[in-house]
């Protein structure tokens, strides 16, 4: 790998689905993309393409391909982190309700369990 974060893929057997690869030919990008599916044995392998969310079929053979790492736009680490600091806050908030009840000697409240009713099916006959 380069220092860009780039290599090139000279076989479909080296790439596994879930990568991001780009695919250039004479020069030009012409897709850019997460692989989902590969068949070694013909050198094919399926992107979704990031541009247009369209499925594509690629030949290692004709494409120049290039492997490079996953862009992770900024918005979604900053959202990751707000969600796992309020599941840290609420786990937080109900561990120190518990302790509290458990210093005062009041017991957990009981589940209650809800009897799961299966749906009812109708069948009609013409007969």
């Amino acid at each position: 790998m380069d220092a860009g974060g780039k290599s090139n893929v000279r076989t479909c057997s080296e790439l596994s689905a879930g990568e991001e690869i780009e695919a250039w030919h004479k020069g030009r990008l012409f897709h850019r993309g997460r692989v989902t599916e590969t068949i070694p044995s013909m050198d094919l392998f399926w992107i979704v393409d990031s541009r247009t969310g369209a499925r594509k079929l690629l030949d290692v053979e004709a494409l120049e391909i290039v492997r490079v790492e996953k862009i992770i736009p900024a918005e979604a680490v900053r959202a990751e982190n707000v969600r796992a600091d309020t599941v840290r806050a609420e786990t937080a908030h109900v561990e120190a309700a518990r302790t509290e009840r458990a210093v005062r000697g009041e017991r957990a409240a009981p589940v209650t369990r809800v009897s799961r009713r299966e749906p009812h099916v109708v069948w009609f006959s013409s007969a």
